[in-house]
């Protein structure tokens, strides 16, 4: 390990490091290591006499010049990276720039490198009156720590003015602590000054009163009805009980979601905001004004008599002013570099968000300004717009830092303020419903009565909008699944109005229903609650809205596949969810094998009745990726399954059956069958991993057999390609080969298919070559045959489209490459070929495969 030192090093250089120094031979001695190192051309001489050969002095300069230094620091540093020494940028650059101790650490660092031994640091002791807090007259201002020139220096805008926001903040930090810790030492020494001169003094005057009192309401930080009762100030003075308290709690903040007050409204019932915050407008300022000015377009067109920050955003909602009267080229470049300029500023804000978490939890009209600030980016933006994401993603980052500062007040503000006018853009907007219900709760506390709260909040803000409200509560229940919220309350309320919506005329209503019960019956425990549910949904299989049909799918394929594990939980003697809570439990307590068999006949039926060929594409794309995990259980879902498979189109089929690179992760991504602001996004799995391979290749056989073809389709090698195991399993080997004897014939005359070549070699390829010594052998043997029917009918002369020669001979040296009985049996085929067709093989090929 390599010694590094934090600070400015005082003592001389140890001496051994001195000795060091001396033994090269050096131009000059080193006495001042900030001033003798800066410029590199010392420590380019000791490099020279470690690598005379690799490395000229001559090539560096002397100077006391800023390129000079650059220049010299360079060379040595591209040196070092072709040499791999571990000398990097950030060890050079303050060596450059004379920064305190940087030098000194050099010479350790190159010391250590190039002698492979550790410096012994022995720091100069501590001066104990150093650690004495200084007068106020010697103490830095905050004007001299912004005059470091470690800050000046660096050369990226946003960096340096982050920089200088860390170093004030920093400094106004220790000004607070040093003011706590000196305010009881300067009064008790005013008393004691006071009492000396015989000056009457009361503890306990009016004055000193009403200043406690006032500090009191500073540090008080909600609203003077719901936050102050939620902090338990009215508990703590009255001496109520926990259990009343808690009680009082819940009552305030169903008065405060319940009370219909605007955002401004809610403004004047809020505390004032608390003496010395710094507003929020100066803090965003100076790293909004840093971006804006590297944009050449947004600089020229910001109206420098207003605040940076709001003709900021003026200028991103409205775009160039003069873009109707120039070129598209031109006006798409200048959208394009405004659009990137408005999303590096909204992520440099979410990135700095924690300076913002102060004052906007201390004065509430602080984050009404900067709601109503920047919220018209989640309205005027469409939902693909990087503008829009980096927006959502700055809400959310505020969110979650707020509520860790102030989990009530946080919570008030956005059900009181942001709340009213997210409403709104809910209703107007389907497609950002998803985001936008993220950023309500990232401000909500983490517990099952707030989120309940809230949604009832929410319900009260859209009022009557039923069919709003249900697509919200369906975007809201994966959140609640996620951190483990759904209890019996959640869930009352989720299946109400799932029952509610189910019954509506609008078909994006019902659709938003049975989603809720897909959500709970994947992420909940208590899925047998919707069992009983099962003749209301079921009812819906004749539905003709594609969607519907889709959703309900979903959610049957879901319920079934938990029915099954609940029906093998009760065969070994357990209940799967024996600790249900009581909206589950009381279907669980009377479940019976009876019971689940009904279930289960009812929701294959729906299931029968969707997923067939004649149904709409959409919905047989999405049950494709749902049913996969029902076919071991459910062999009958089988033959429709392959069937529909290979109905699909070649890009949607080769999607789901392609590999993942991810090992134990199938999935492949959320995928949007139709446009427009309201579809919803569907999961599609690589069926080929999920599937039992064994019984989708006998099935696949069994069409065959039963509906023989001239030849296979793309379709079917594709498929029964995909039905082969990484590894074949020795039981089943006996089952394999009685796939391989029913297609056989296919697989050999698509060997000489232009077309279905490379299917059918990697098909044959997978049994001769198995791991399974039994199943490599019989298939070989069982192969002599079509093998040699497949080599007369590539030489023959028909008119049939066939593989290029040289690909057939490539297969075939493969295989004999692999050696062994495989070798022997491809050259006695090849030489009943010679024997069978002597003219014809004399004009192939094939005599390489019978070369020695």
């Amino acid at each position: 390990g390599g010694a590094t030192l934090k600070g400015p090093v005082q003592a001389p250089l140890p001496r051994e490091v001195v000795k060091w120094l001396q033994s090269l031979d050096l131009s000059f001695i080193v006495k001042n290591p900030k001033r003798d190192i800066c410029n590199g051309f010392i420590v380019a001489e000791i490099l020279t006499r470690f690598y005379p050969k690799d490395l000229s002095i001559n090539s560096f300069e002397n100077g006391t010049r800023l390129e000079a230094k650059v220049d010299n620091w360079e060379q040595i540093f591209k040196f070092c990276k072709r040499r791999e020494i571990a000398l990097t940028k950030a060890d050079i650059d303050p060596v450059i720039h004379a920064a305190p101790g940087a030098a000194v650490d050099m010479i350790f660092k190159v010391y250590e490198l190039l002698t492979k031994r550790t410096v012994k640091i022995t720091r100069p002791p501590e001066d104990p009156e150093a650690a004495e807090v200084r007068p106020a007259f010697m103490r830095d201002t905050a004007s001299k720590r912004l005059k470091d020139p470690e800050i000046d220096r660096i050369q990226d805008n946003v960096e340096r003015t982050i920089r200088a926001i860390d170093t004030l903040g920093n400094y106004h930090e220790e000004r607070r602590v040093q003011k706590a810790t000196e305010a009881p030492l300067l009064i008790q020494q005013h008393r004691q000054t006071r009492m000396a001169q015989g000056t009457e003094y009361d503890t306990t005057s009016k004055e000193e009163v009403q200043d406690s009192l006032q500090l009191s309401e500073v540090r008080v930080k909600a609203l003077a009805s719901g936050a102050a009762a939620l902090q338990g100030k009215g508990g703590a003075r009255g001496g109520e009980g926990q259990k009343s308290r808690t009680a009082g709690i819940k009552q305030q903040l169903l008065q405060a979601v319940g009370a219909p007050q605007s955002s401004v409204g809610a403004l004047a019932g809020m505390q004032q905001p608390a003496l010395f915050v710094k507003p929020a407008a100066d803090i965003m300022r100076p790293l909004v004004l840093s971006i804006v000015q590297d944009s050449e377009e947004l600089s020229r067109a910001v109206d420098s008599r207003k605040d940076v920050v709001v003709s900021f955003m003026e200028q991103c909602r409205e775009g160039v002013p003069d873009a109707g009267r120039a070129d598209r080229h031109a006006t798409s470049e200048r959208l394009r570099e405004i659009e990137e300029t408005s999303v590096k500023v909204f992520e440099t804000l979410a990135n700095r968000a924690q300076l913002l978490v102060e004052p906007l939890t201390k004065s509430p009209p602080e984050f009404w300004k900067v709601w109503s600030t920047f919220y018209p980016a989640l309205t005027d933006f469409p939902e693909t717009s990087p503008v829009f994401e980096s927006a959502v993603f700055l809400f959310k980052r505020l969110g979650h830092l707020m509520r860790e500062a102030d989990a009530p007040l946080t919570q008030q503000l956005m059900t009181e303020v942001g709340l009213p006018s997210l409403a709104k853009e809910l209703v107007r907007a389907p497609e950002k419903r998803e985001c936008l219900c993220e950023v309500i709760y990232s401000y909500t506390q983490e517990d099952t009565l707030n989120h309940l709260l809230v949604l009832r909040a929410l319900k009260d803000k859209l009022g009557d909008n039923l069919p709003v409200y249900v697509s919200c509560l369906s975007c809201l229940i994966s959140l609640d699944a996620q951190l483990s919220l759904l209890d019996e309350h959640l869930l009352d309320l989720y299946v109400y109005y799932a029952l509610m919506a189910m019954q509506r005329p609008q078909p994006r209503t019902r659709v938003a229903g049975i989603s809720i019960l897909h959500t709970i019956t994947t992420c909940s425990s208590q899925h047998h609650s919707i069992v009983a549910l099962v003749p209301n949904f079921a009812a819906l299989a004749n539905d003709e809205w594609w969607e519907v049909q889709a959703q309900l799918l979903l959610l049957s394929a879901s319920l079934l596949s938990k029915l099954t594990l609940s029906d093998m939980d009760w065969q070994d003697g357990g209940s799967a969810d024996d600790a249900s809570g009581s909206a589950g439990s009381k279907v669980a307590d009377g479940a019976d094998p009876l019971a689940l068999e009904v279930a289960q006949e009812s929701l294959l039926a729906v299931i029968s009745h969707l997923f067939v060929v004649s149904g709409s594409k959409n919905v047989l794309q999405v049950g494709l990726s749902a049913l996969v995990h029902l076919l071991p259980e459910f062999p009958n879902l089988l033959p429709m399954y392959v069937t529909v498979l290979l109905e699909q189109s070649p890009n949607y089929r080769q999607r789901l059956l392609r590999p993942t690179d991810a090992e134990g992760d199938y999935n492949l991504g959320r995928k949007t069958y139709v446009w427009g602001n309201a579809s919803r996004m569907y999961e599609e799995k690589c069926v080929s991993h999920l599937w039992p391979h064994l019984d989708v290749a006998k099935t696949l056989a069994m069409q065959l057999d039963t509906s023989p073809l001239d030849c296979l389709q793309t379709q079917h090698m594709e498929v029964l390609t995909a039905t082969l195991p990484d590894i074949f399993k020795e039981p089943e080997v006996e089952e394999w080969l009685s796939v391989f004897d029913k297609m056989k014939r296919y697989i050999f005359d698509a060997l000489i298919d232009p077309e279905l070549h490379q299917h059918s070699a990697q098909f044959i390829k997978r049994f001769w070559t198995s791991e399974s010594e039994a199943l490599a052998t019989a298939s070989v043997e069982r192969s002599k045959k079509v093998l040699l029917q497949a080599l007369k009918d590539l030489y023959s002369h028909t008119g049939r489209a066939k593989v290029n020669e040289a690909e057939m001979v490539a297969f075939l040296q493969d295989m004999k490459a692999f050696g062994g009985e495989l070798a022997v049996e491809v050259v006695s085929v090849v030489e009943s070929f010679r024997d069978t067709l002597p003219n014809e093989f004399a004009n192939s090929s094939l005599g390489i495969l019978l070369a020695s």
